[in-house]
Formats: C-alpha cells, sequence, structure tokens
C-alpha cells in the first residue's frame, strides 16, 4: 500500500506538525507530509517543516485578491504537492470551496474541546470558564463553516480542581498531540467513512 501523502496547513508554532512529523519518524505512522502550508510567514510551524526536511510555504491571505482566490492558490499547490489529505493542525482561518471541493471528505480540523460544545478560537478558555468538568479534543472534517464538520474521533480531559487555562491548555495540547496522528494512521489505513453526519471506524482487518 502506497504511504498517504499529506498537506499540513498551519498557523502559528506548529507543535501538532512536529507531533505529525515525530510519529512517522518513528514508524508509527505510515504516511508522508508533502507540503506545509502557513497563513503566516513569521509561523516557527515552517522552521519545523524545514528542519525535517519536508517542503514550506507560506501563503499570506493578504496577497491575494479576495478569498477565494487565495484559496485557489492552497488548492493548487497542495495538489501540485501531491498531497490525498489536509490537514488542519493550528490553521486559523476558514477554508473555502475551492479546497473542501477539491479534496471532499478529504480535510481533517483539529478542535480543543467536544464539539459541538465550545467552537471557535477559544474553546480551552471557554470550556474553561464555563466550569464544565470534563473537556476535550475533537477531530472533524471541515466543511464550510467553523467547526460543525462530521465527528471522526474524540477524547476526554477532565478539569481537575486545582487547573488554571495554562494547566488545562498544556494537558489537553498532550492528548491533541497524540489523537490527531492516530486518526490520520485510521485514514490512511482506510479505516474511516462518513455517512451523512456520522463517521464510522471500521475495525483493524
Amino acid at each position: 500500500m502506497m504511504r498517504l501523502k499529506i498537506g499540513v496547513l498551519i498557523s502559528g508554532s506548529g507543535t501538532n506538525l512536529q507531533a505529525i512529523i515525530d510519529r512517522i519518524a518513528a514508524g508509527g505512522l505510515d504516511a508522508e507530509i508533502t507540503v506545509v502550508i502557513s497563513s503566516k510567514p513569521g509561523a516557527y510551524g515552517l522552521q519545523r517543516a524545514r528542519e525535517a526536511g519536508v517542503p514550506a510555504v507560506a501563503l499570506e491571505p493578504a496577497g491575494f485578491d479576495g478569498p477565494a482566490a487565495y484559496n485557489a492558490a492552497l488548492a493548487k499547490t497542495l495538489r501540485e504537492a501531491g498531497a490525498q489529505l489536509v490537514v488542519m493542525a493550528g490553521y486559523m482561518r476558514l477554508l473555502g470551496a475551492e479546497v473542501l471541493e477539491a479534496y471532499p471528505d478529504r480535510v481533517i480540523n483539529l478542535h480543543p474541546a467536544l464539539l459541538p460544545s465550545f467552537k471557535g478560537e477559544q474553546g480551552i478558555r471557554d470550556a474553561f470558564d464555563y466550569g464544565v468538568k470534563v473537556t476535550g479534543v475533537t477531530v472533524h472534517f471541515a466543511d464550510g463553516s467553523y467547526d460543525t464538520g462530521a465527528i471522526i474521533a474524540q477524547r476526554p480531559v477532565v478539569v481537575e480542581e486545582g487547573d488554571t487555562v495554562e494547566t488545562l491548555e498544556a494537558r489537553i495540547h498532550a492528548v491533541e498531540h497524540e489523537l490527531l496522528p492516530e486518526v490520520i494512521g485510521l485514514i490512511a489505513e482506510g479505516r474511516v467513512s462518513r455517512e451523512g453526519h456520522r463517521v464510522r471506524i471500521a475495525p483493524k482487518a
């Protein structure tokens, strides 16, 4: 079986990108990162990619004539890199139809809360401020809205009595670094299918 070729979209430091790189290097994930694209030229994740020998590209939205042109450039860069799966790993922008239609059911996103609760970029703080006793991490298919796509996998994180936002965030990030590579592995093994809004995970052969 050919290794799954993935394109990773980032906007920041790229810790989840590093988790994927490390899992591949350790032999625990049968995939290959063919390109990393950042919406911010100064993102440290670009350096992580280059240090791992992965092509890294900065595509700044301000350099394009509107969202459609920007998303078309994203799709073109991903296709030219041979990406079969698009992984949003801390990518802080909404993807347009230009990418989603080029990769139907092949774009996944990571969210630091148990969707459908606490959508948006402040999911950790919102859950903490609300006073929930359990939050967690979600990996889902991306669609045309923020954090509404079909859920592939979730993992809970208990909010402990002495937690601050920072300590909770650290534990959530640790879970992210495990769950995201695991989901990519399930997709690489052909075990993930979607029926409407329900995602099914086939047992390991």
